[in-house]
């Protein structure tokens, strides 16, 4: 039977922990600790206290210890979710590692149990480690909790593990069971076997996301210096046809100065002259498709390719002078899909490779339709071509991030023996 300064130590105790378990979970989920919703987390805390009295005035102490997952960890999970509109995992990582967070006092609260063999020095040294805890942890919490609210599903799974494995065997062992208390090494030794069995997984789950974001980055890296390329290599072009556009204009004084070199017998540096002449406007002869600079530039870039792999191409495009998207991204959307047509067409056997293109301006939206034959058909993965040797497949990756950019939209698929892409931009 406990004396009258023992009940108050035992109900402050029980107080300040419920109330360090809802403030520290709902800071743990990133939640700001403010005025309003101070109240509101005592408010959780004073509801799930008497819910937690109520048990134990019905079946006493031990069935309330039982009953609390349901009566308090439950009821604060469901509010952590409906009231800030969490996810049920960032809500449990918050409840179980705020529950492990309590261990810090209960061992305290056992030390001095042990020294001094006094219920009053336990309940004494419960509260105040557990006030301790509460003040470092709220300032701890405050910048880790709103990073650990835009983790992905799959990192708060490996932060979970921990926490969760604790609680589970706390209460399989401590609370529900006297397991822990038997003596049994099997026992003893399982939250040693479970915690390694864990951190194993822990480490390959860790890993495999580690990967996964190290390869998407290295994506970004690689896409963002694909549309860099995109940028530089239309703006030469740009540059150069002003400069074959100069070089027209005062082609009268160049001829000149060719025939004064003949003249004076210096026909050779004549010859290397008309020869960069003509390398010049090869290299920047831009066919006119339609009235968008633009898309002339980005299809006639790849002409020469086309023709040096034998490919029957039939390309078209109606698009007016000014459109409504940036010159970068609709350039890299048609190259890259020109480049990688052209690359597929040309692994197909010679007299079988074709491709088409047609793109046109059509009530204020850009369609774009690219049709290919190939040698061996793309292995296809949730609607994307799968490269099949590293470093390729960042065409059609640019492509689809260029025409979500323009709140587009593009579909891959496989048409009989044609790969095609569908764009609306």
């Amino acid at each position: 039977m406990l004396s009258s300064a023992e009940l108050v130590l035992w109900a402050i105790h029980h107080a300040t922990t419920l109330l360090f378990g809802v403030f520290a979970s709902a800071a743990l989920c990133g939640v700001e600790i403010n005025g309003r919703h101070s109240l509101e987390l005592v408010g959780v805390g004073a509801a799930t206290g008497c819910a937690f009295g109520l048990a134990n005035a019905v079946g006493g102490e031990l069935f309330a210890r039982q009953a609390y997952p349901l009566v308090v960890h439950l009821p604060l999970v469901v509010y952590l979710c409906v009231r800030y509109r969490l996810s049920p995992l960032l809500a449990i990582l918050g409840v179980t590692s705020a529950y492990l967070s309590c261990q810090f006092s209960n061992w305290m609260g056992i030390a001095a149990f042990a020294v001094t063999d006094s219920q009053v020095a336990y309940y004494v040294a419960r509260i105040i480690t557990t006030l301790g805890v509460f003040a470092v942890l709220l300032h701890w919490a405050s910048d880790i909790g709103p990073r650990l609210a835009i983790k992905s599903p799959t990192e708060l799974e490996i932060l979970l593990i921990l926490p969760l494995v604790y609680y589970i065997f706390d209460y399989a062992t401590n609370v529900y069971t006297t397991l822990f208390h038997s003596g049994s090494v099997v026992t003893v030794e399982f939250l040693a076997f479970a915690l390694c069995a864990f951190y194993l997984m822990f480490l390959a789950v860790y890993l495999r996301e580690y990967e996964a974001k190290e390869i998407a980055e290295r994506e970004r890296w690689m896409l963002a210096t694909r549309d860099s390329a995109a940028i530089k290599e239309l703006e030469a072009w740009r540059q150069s046809g002003r400069e074959l556009s100069v070089l027209r204009h005062d082609m009268r004084h160049y001829l000149r100065g060719l025939a004064a070199l003949i003249e004076e017998g210096h026909t050779d540096e004549a010859l290397e002259r008309i020869d960069a002449l003509c390398e010049t406007n090869d290299r920047t002869a831009v066919r006119r498709y339609c009235a968008n600079e633009t898309v002339n530039i980005a299809l006639s870039s790849l002409s020469a390719d086309i023709n040096a792999h034998g490919i029957t191409a039939d390309l078209r495009a109606a698009v007016p002078e000014t459109v409504h998207v940036g010159d970068a991204d609709l350039f890299s959307v048609v190259s890259n899909a020109l480049d990688n047509a052209i690359a597929a067409a040309s692994a197909a056997p010679e007299g079988k490779r074709f491709v088409d293109l047609d793109l046109r301006y059509e009530d204020g939206q850009l369609l774009l339709l690219v049709s290919n034959t190939f040698g061996r058909a793309p292995h296809m993965v949730d609607g994307m071509p799968v490269a099949q040797h590293t470093g390729h497949g960042f065409g059609t990756k640019s492509i689809k991030l260029a025409v979500e950019r323009m709140n587009g939209n593009c579909q891959f698929r496989i048409n009989g023996d044609r790969f095609e892409l569908r764009a609306v931009m």
